[in-house]
């Protein structure tokens, strides 16, 4: 099976309230004489899909808007505080980029689907995988728009000029007239398995449909029932399953690894991978001022942009949870000698629990204990917005340089272990608690530490919205997923407000929605209304 790596081309279309694209119009492709033919077709589902790319991990404007200010992850030194502290402004490149971008990859399916029809040398079935493959991405940029700006501007028609009048249209009718059935045609029309890699298949299809579902407020019991069983269905009938162990999910040499159920691909090919996924240098402490250390490919560039609060590094028990040391790096190896240290001895260490003044004195390396643990003076460290654990989810190894940004690994977007997630979810808020233990302790069995497989299991009576909530922390963390999560369960505020230090002082129940760009008002010729209280 091959890679899918899809350039990005521009195209001749803009959405809805604004002419967003300012290429040379040399370079853009005209609907008319183009997308009538096979080849014009297969461009636009491939500029559909990269566009996504931009969204999610070619620059770090997403990760802002779905893990900072949540309560697992706050601002490290060189972050934006705005997302934490929930002071964002109308003009803020984040909100304008995700509205964009997500506009014009709508716009790019909308063609589609209009142009369809009339392409002669394509085939029935061809049609019909292609229709469903863009109807599905369009139902995944249509949910980042509601999830975080609430109602907008819904159309399922092309523009291929100047528009200057948009709507905003409720989150339910969104859901109802695009976003459901968008992907109940998926689910119905796409394949078992696609021949490119990074194409998304039926079993994507019905991932996202659970997903949607679970964060639909207006489900009951059918609507978690039907969840459940689109889960179960991935899990039980899809050639996707668990790795052996949670350090081979991302293995770096591991990148198309049978948990995966759709990612982005980046290649290793400079001209194949445009912008690159630049993630590898968001979670990335300032290491490199210990002594003993310096920036090297192994530990990454430190951008520090994601600092995981104290709350996020209370949630592993290490002795029973492996996915500890899988999924954080605590540790670092000296690469410079020192007087004291040789190459090859611990660094640095931040145990989870705070070490004693006689443990730390009894060391070579640097000791960062917890962040609001006792201070005992001058030469002694806590964890801070500088010097933190390290996500390793990104690491990207095979950079040539220090200081390449393009990284070259994959970025996942959906993966097996969430199924069991989600399976747990909603068989839970459909008051099945014996088949949400079932397969919450499927995955948590996984993720044990060798030996501790009894100790890693739970029982009906541990369940809860706020168990499902950490449980999901544990696993997804830094996957483009907790504002979300915390958003349709309810807890965004709660939690947030309790765990994020500067999230407590400012937020208010109005910050569950982000503020419409000014841009997008400034471009109607209409009333835009702002979102309430920006």
């Amino acid at each position: 099976m091959k890679k899918l790596f899809m350039i990005y081309m521009a195209v001749c279309i803009c959405f809805s309230g604004c002419d967003i694209l300012d290429e040379d119009p040399q370079t853009q492709l005209t609907p008319k004489g183009y997308y009538d033919t096979k080849e014009g077709i297969e461009t636009l589902v491939n500029a559909c899909y990269s566009r996504l790319r931009y969204v999610t991990a070619s620059d770090v404007y997403l990760l802002r808007l779905t893990e900072q200010g949540t309560d697992i992850f706050e601002s490290g030194l060189d972050g934006s505080i705005n997302f934490d502290s929930y002071r964002i402004s109308l003009t803020a490149g984040e909100i304008t980029r995700l509205w964009e971008d997500c506009y014009i990859g709508i716009n790019g399916c909308n063609t589609l689907t209009a142009y369809l029809p009339a392409v002669a040398d394509m085939t029935g079935p061809e049609k019909i995988i292609r229709e469903a493959e863009v109807r599905f991405l369009r139902a995944y940029m249509y949910y980042h728009l509601i999830m975080q700006f609430g109602d907008v501007h819904l159309t399922l028609e092309p523009t291929e000029g100047v528009e200057t009048e948009a709507n905003r249209t409720s989150v339910a009718q969104i859901l109802d007239e695009a976003i459901y059935p968008d992907l109940r045609y998926a689910v119905a029309n796409l394949p078992l398995l696609q021949s490119d890699y990074g194409r998304v298949d039926v079993h994507g299809a019905r991932f996202f449909l659970s997903y949607v579902l679970l964060s639909d407020s207006r489900s009951g019991k059918a609507q978690f029932d039907e969840a459940a069983g689109l889960a179960v269905n991935v899990i039980e009938n899809s050639p996707y399953a668990l790795q052996e162990n949670r350090f081979l999910v991302y293995d770096q040499d591991n990148d198309m690894n049978n948990e995966i159920i759709w990612s982005f691909q980046f290649s290793q090919d400079e001209s194949l991978r445009e912008n690159g996924n630049k993630t590898h240098l968001y979670f990335v402490p300032q290491y490199q001022n210990s002594p003993g250390m310096t920036r090297v490919i192994e530990y990454g560039r430190s951008f520090t942009r994601f600092k995981p609060t104290q709350f996020m590094c209370d949630l592993y028990d290490p002795d029973i949870d492996a996915r500890y040391q899988a999924y954080w790096r605590d540790t670092w190896y000296t690469v410079v000698e020192t007087e004291n240290l040789s190459l090859g001895d611990t660094a640095i260490y931040m145990p989870q629990k705070a070490w004693t003044k006689e443990q730390i004195d009894a060391q070579k390396y640097r000791v960062y204990n917890p962040e609001f643990s006792e201070n005992y003076g001058d030469g002694y460290f806590r964890t801070n917005n500088q010097v933190f654990w390290q996500l390793r989810k990104f690491d990207d190894v095979k950079r040539p340089t220090m200081n390449e940004e393009k990284g070259t690994r994959d970025w996942v977007c959906f993966r097996v272990a969430e199924a069991y997630l989600l399976a747990g979810e909603a068989y839970y808020r459909s008051g099945d608690n014996g088949n949400a233990v079932k397969y919450i302790n499927i995955l948590r069995r996984n993720a044990a530490v060798p030996g501790k497989e009894s100790d890693m299991e739970i029982t009906a009576a541990d369940l809860s919205i706020d168990f499902i909530l950490d449980e999901r922390a544990r696993e997804l963390c830094g996957e483009g997923k907790r504002w979300y999560d915390l958003k349709r369960l309810d807890k965004l505020l709660e939690r947030a407000m309790k765990h994020n230090p500067l999230a407590s002082v400012n937020m208010k129940p109005y910050h569950v929605l982000r503020p419409i760009p000014q841009s997008q008002i400034d471009r109607c010729s209409n009333l835009y209304p702002q979102n309430e209280g920006w």
